[in-house]
Protein backbone atom coordinates (compact mmCIF):
# COMPACT_ATOMS: atom_id res chain seq x y z
CA UNK A 1 0.00 0.00 0.00
CA UNK A 2 2.67 2.46 0.87
CA UNK A 3 3.97 1.95 -3.15
CA UNK A 4 0.85 2.79 -4.19
CA UNK A 5 0.43 6.24 -2.01
CA UNK A 6 3.67 6.73 -2.81
CA UNK A 7 3.14 6.98 -6.94
CA UNK A 8 -0.41 8.62 -6.77
CA UNK A 9 1.63 11.21 -4.61
CA UNK A 10 3.91 11.39 -7.47
CA UNK A 11 0.77 11.99 -9.58
CA UNK A 12 -0.18 14.61 -7.14
CA UNK A 13 -2.78 12.84 -5.38
CA UNK A 14 -1.20 12.67 -1.92
CA UNK A 15 -2.18 12.47 2.21
CA UNK A 16 -5.77 12.20 3.41
CA UNK A 17 -6.57 12.97 -0.91
CA UNK A 18 -5.54 9.84 -1.31
CA UNK A 19 -6.70 7.84 1.53
CA UNK A 20 -10.43 8.75 0.51
CA UNK A 21 -9.29 7.88 -3.17
CA UNK A 22 -8.11 4.44 -2.35
CA UNK A 23 -11.73 3.95 -0.41
CA UNK A 24 -13.62 5.00 -2.59
CA UNK A 25 -12.17 2.58 -5.32
CA UNK A 26 -12.53 -0.41 -2.20
CA UNK A 27 -15.90 0.27 -1.78
CA UNK A 28 -16.88 1.43 -5.57
CA UNK A 29 -20.29 3.19 -4.62
CA UNK A 30 -19.85 5.01 -1.33
CA UNK A 31 -21.30 8.13 0.92
CA UNK A 32 -19.05 10.86 3.01
CA UNK A 33 -20.32 9.11 5.91
CA UNK A 34 -19.34 5.85 5.25
CA UNK A 35 -15.88 7.24 4.10
CA UNK A 36 -15.91 9.06 7.57
CA UNK A 37 -16.25 6.06 9.27
CA UNK A 38 -13.83 3.77 7.35
CA UNK A 39 -11.19 6.14 7.40
CA UNK A 40 -11.43 8.39 10.68
CA UNK A 41 -11.14 11.45 8.17
CA UNK A 42 -13.14 14.32 9.63
CA UNK A 43 -16.17 14.85 7.28
CA UNK A 44 -15.18 18.22 6.22
CA UNK A 45 -12.03 17.08 5.42
CA UNK A 46 -13.49 14.02 3.16
CA UNK A 47 -16.05 17.04 1.10
CA UNK A 48 -12.86 18.98 0.37
CA UNK A 49 -11.06 15.44 -0.93
CA UNK A 50 -14.02 14.58 -2.84
CA UNK A 51 -14.23 18.01 -4.48
CA UNK A 52 -10.69 17.87 -5.70
CA UNK A 53 -10.85 14.40 -6.83
CA UNK A 54 -13.93 15.13 -8.88
CA UNK A 55 -12.41 18.35 -10.21
CA UNK A 56 -9.42 15.98 -11.47
CA UNK A 57 -12.28 13.31 -12.72
CA UNK A 58 -10.76 10.76 -10.60
CA UNK A 59 -14.54 9.72 -9.21
CA UNK A 60 -17.94 10.78 -10.39
CA UNK A 61 -21.03 11.39 -8.14
CA UNK A 62 -24.36 11.03 -8.53
CA UNK A 63 -27.40 11.21 -6.25
CA UNK A 64 -29.83 9.12 -4.89
CA UNK A 65 -32.87 9.83 -2.81
CA UNK A 66 -31.55 12.77 -1.68
CA UNK A 67 -27.91 11.62 -1.19
CA UNK A 68 -24.98 11.77 -2.47
CA UNK A 69 -23.03 8.71 -4.01
CA UNK A 70 -19.48 8.83 -5.26
CA UNK A 71 -18.20 5.97 -7.51
CA UNK A 72 -14.58 5.69 -8.76
CA UNK A 73 -13.77 6.07 -12.81
CA UNK A 74 -12.30 3.25 -14.44
CA UNK A 75 -8.51 4.16 -12.96
CA UNK A 76 -6.97 3.09 -16.54
CA UNK A 77 -8.81 5.51 -17.89
CA UNK A 78 -8.86 8.27 -15.09
CA UNK A 79 -5.46 8.54 -14.82
CA UNK A 80 -4.27 8.17 -18.48
CA UNK A 81 -6.45 11.18 -18.74
CA UNK A 82 -4.63 13.01 -16.14
CA UNK A 83 -1.35 12.36 -17.24
CA UNK A 84 -2.39 13.38 -21.49
CA UNK A 85 -3.59 16.75 -19.61
CA UNK A 86 -0.24 17.37 -17.65
CA UNK A 87 1.55 16.85 -20.95
CA UNK A 88 -1.03 19.05 -23.35
CA UNK A 89 -0.15 21.57 -20.42
CA UNK A 90 3.66 21.43 -20.33
CA UNK A 91 3.43 21.66 -23.69
CA UNK A 92 2.12 25.10 -23.73
CA UNK A 93 4.31 26.01 -20.95
CA UNK A 94 7.30 25.16 -22.77
CA UNK A 95 7.17 28.19 -25.28
CA UNK A 96 6.22 30.59 -23.13
CA UNK A 97 9.06 30.14 -20.36
CA UNK A 98 11.67 29.70 -23.31
CA UNK A 99 10.41 33.06 -24.71
CA UNK A 100 11.67 33.92 -21.13
CA UNK A 101 15.03 32.17 -21.12
CA UNK A 102 17.57 34.90 -20.81
CA UNK A 103 15.61 37.77 -22.28
CA UNK A 104 17.68 39.70 -19.54
CA UNK A 105 20.81 39.35 -21.59
CA UNK A 106 20.00 38.69 -24.71
CA UNK A 107 22.84 37.60 -26.98
CA UNK A 108 23.33 36.00 -30.18
CA UNK A 109 24.32 31.82 -29.82
CA UNK A 110 25.04 28.95 -32.39
CA UNK A 111 24.08 25.51 -31.17
CA UNK A 112 25.72 22.66 -33.40
CA UNK A 113 23.56 19.30 -33.61
CA UNK A 114 25.04 16.70 -35.29
CA UNK A 115 24.20 12.35 -36.62
CA UNK A 116 20.44 11.88 -36.97
CA UNK A 117 19.69 11.87 -33.39
CA UNK A 118 20.95 15.81 -33.18
CA UNK A 119 19.03 16.47 -36.35
CA UNK A 120 15.90 15.45 -35.09
CA UNK A 121 16.31 18.01 -32.33
CA UNK A 122 16.41 21.07 -34.56
CA UNK A 123 12.92 19.96 -36.34
CA UNK A 124 11.61 19.09 -32.43
CA UNK A 125 12.58 22.75 -31.76
CA UNK A 126 10.54 24.36 -35.06
CA UNK A 127 7.08 22.85 -33.39
CA UNK A 128 7.47 24.78 -30.48
CA UNK A 129 7.85 27.79 -32.43
CA UNK A 130 5.14 31.15 -31.54
CA UNK A 131 5.53 32.03 -34.98
CA UNK A 132 2.97 30.74 -36.83
CA UNK A 133 4.63 30.39 -40.24
CA UNK A 134 8.31 29.05 -41.01
CA UNK A 135 10.01 29.46 -43.86
CA UNK A 136 12.27 26.53 -45.66
CA UNK A 137 15.36 26.58 -48.75
CA UNK A 138 14.47 23.27 -49.57
CA UNK A 139 17.26 21.62 -52.71
CA UNK A 140 17.36 18.12 -53.48
CA UNK A 141 18.13 17.11 -50.05
CA UNK A 142 16.66 14.26 -48.79
CA UNK A 143 15.15 14.80 -45.41
CA UNK A 144 13.43 11.37 -45.14
CA UNK A 145 16.85 9.54 -45.52
CA UNK A 146 18.29 12.33 -43.03
CA UNK A 147 15.80 12.21 -40.56
CA UNK A 148 13.75 8.70 -41.64
CA UNK A 149 10.18 8.61 -43.06
CA UNK A 150 7.82 8.03 -39.89
CA UNK A 151 9.88 10.84 -38.30
CA UNK A 152 9.03 13.48 -40.84
CA UNK A 153 5.78 12.12 -41.41
CA UNK A 154 5.23 12.75 -37.02
CA UNK A 155 6.37 15.99 -37.88
CA UNK A 156 4.14 17.38 -40.29
CA UNK A 157 1.25 15.88 -38.33
CA UNK A 158 2.61 17.99 -35.04
CA UNK A 159 2.83 20.70 -37.09
CA UNK A 160 -0.38 20.60 -38.69
CA UNK A 161 -1.87 20.32 -35.03
CA UNK A 162 -0.60 23.25 -33.58
CA UNK A 163 -0.83 25.31 -36.73
CA UNK A 164 2.30 26.05 -38.16
CA UNK A 165 1.92 27.32 -41.87
CA UNK A 166 4.99 26.24 -43.84
CA UNK A 167 5.97 28.44 -47.12
CA UNK A 168 8.60 26.08 -49.02
CA UNK A 169 10.66 27.74 -51.34
CA UNK A 170 11.92 24.81 -53.56
CA UNK A 171 14.26 23.58 -56.21
CA UNK A 172 12.82 22.11 -59.41
CA UNK A 173 14.44 18.74 -58.33
CA UNK A 174 12.63 18.54 -55.14
CA UNK A 175 9.63 16.89 -55.14
CA UNK A 176 9.36 14.11 -52.15
CA UNK A 177 7.40 11.15 -52.84
CA UNK A 178 5.49 11.51 -49.96
CA UNK A 179 3.99 14.10 -50.92
CA UNK A 180 2.45 12.86 -53.95
CA UNK A 181 -1.24 13.10 -53.88
CA UNK A 182 -1.52 15.39 -50.90
CA UNK A 183 -2.91 18.16 -50.75
CA UNK A 184 -0.21 21.37 -50.02
CA UNK A 185 -3.17 23.27 -48.18
CA UNK A 186 -4.16 20.62 -46.15
CA UNK A 187 -0.75 20.40 -44.72
CA UNK A 188 -0.86 24.17 -44.21
CA UNK A 189 2.08 24.10 -46.81
CA UNK A 190 2.73 26.72 -49.72
CA UNK A 191 4.80 25.60 -52.57
CA UNK A 192 7.23 27.94 -54.76
CA UNK A 193 9.91 27.02 -57.11
CA UNK A 194 12.86 28.98 -57.73
CA UNK A 195 14.16 29.08 -61.28
CA UNK A 196 16.53 25.69 -62.57
CA UNK A 197 19.65 27.77 -63.08
CA UNK A 198 19.78 28.54 -59.69
CA UNK A 199 20.77 25.99 -56.57
CA UNK A 200 20.43 26.58 -53.10
CA UNK A 201 22.26 24.29 -50.54
CA UNK A 202 22.61 23.69 -48.10
CA UNK A 203 18.67 23.41 -46.41
CA UNK A 204 17.26 26.25 -44.50
CA UNK A 205 14.86 27.11 -42.00
CA UNK A 206 13.84 30.57 -40.69
CA UNK A 207 11.78 30.93 -37.65
CA UNK A 208 11.26 33.60 -34.95
CA UNK A 209 14.43 34.75 -34.10
CA UNK A 210 16.25 31.24 -35.53
CA UNK A 211 18.01 30.41 -38.82
CA UNK A 212 18.56 26.71 -39.14
CA UNK A 213 21.39 25.12 -41.39
CA UNK A 214 21.79 21.73 -42.48
CA UNK A 215 24.62 20.54 -44.52
CA UNK A 216 24.49 17.57 -46.93
CA UNK A 217 23.19 14.41 -46.03
CA UNK A 218 26.76 12.60 -45.97
CA UNK A 219 28.04 15.14 -43.31
CA UNK A 220 24.99 15.22 -40.98
CA UNK A 221 25.36 17.80 -39.19
CA UNK A 222 23.36 21.05 -38.40
CA UNK A 223 23.43 24.32 -36.47
CA UNK A 224 21.06 26.74 -35.38
CA UNK A 225 21.73 30.73 -35.37
CA UNK A 226 19.60 32.45 -32.82
CA UNK A 227 19.82 36.06 -33.37
CA UNK A 228 16.95 38.22 -33.81
CA UNK A 229 18.85 40.90 -36.61
CA UNK A 230 19.94 37.77 -38.68
CA UNK A 231 17.31 35.78 -38.45
CA UNK A 232 14.92 39.47 -39.78
CA UNK A 233 17.71 39.68 -42.93
CA UNK A 234 17.29 36.40 -43.71
CA UNK A 235 13.05 36.38 -43.67
CA UNK A 236 13.83 39.74 -45.71
CA UNK A 237 15.86 37.82 -48.17
CA UNK A 238 13.48 34.85 -48.41
CA UNK A 239 10.41 37.19 -49.32
CA UNK A 240 12.27 39.38 -51.88
CA UNK A 241 12.69 35.72 -53.60
CA UNK A 242 9.45 34.41 -52.83
CA UNK A 243 7.42 37.17 -54.49
CA UNK A 244 9.97 38.12 -57.46
CA UNK A 245 11.61 34.95 -58.75
CA UNK A 246 9.84 32.33 -57.38
CA UNK A 247 7.44 30.40 -59.47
Amino acid sequence: MNSISQNLEKLGIGGKEADVYLAILKFKKTSVGELAKFTGIKRTTIYHCVESLLSKELIAKLTKDDKKIYLAENPEESLANMLREKKETVSELIPDLKSLLGTGAYAPEIKIYRHQSGLRKIFEDMLFSKERTIRYYVSDLSLDALLGKKFLADFVKKRIKRGIRSLSLRSQKYKPEREQGALHSKQLREVRFIPENIEIKPYMCIYENKVVVIASRDERVGFIVESREFAEAQKNIFDLLWNSIAV
